[in-house]
């Protein structure tokens, strides 16, 4: 008889670092945002994904920077790891 173990991405300790520095660039992203929203650009007008407004303020651009890096990431570090447990086989 065959046991499959079902590993979760988080389990192996690659994945925990790739998170980890993940998790460390978005709030990085919500650093930077957060001062250039305190530096008041004359056109500051924060929109995420063309059509949400945000306001105009540190916490709109800090929280525009992290969403927009969050999600952009997060969808580049999904396909890695579903071709890497596709094609490479998940121990």
């Amino acid at each position: 008889m065959t046991d499959t173990v079902t590993r979760s991405p988080a389990g192996r300790p690659g994945t925990r670092v790739v998170l980890f520095i993940y998790v460390a660039i978005v709030a990085i992203a919500g650093v930077m945002g957060f001062i250039l929203g305190n530096a008041r650009p004359e056109d500051l007008d924060p929109e995420l994904f063309g059509f949400i407004q945000l306001p105009p303020n540190a916490f709109g651009t800090a929280l525009y920077g992290m969403l927009t890096v969050a999600i952009g990431l997060g969808i580049m570090l999904g396909l890695v790891i579903y071709v890497s447990d596709r094609y490479a086989g998940s121990d």
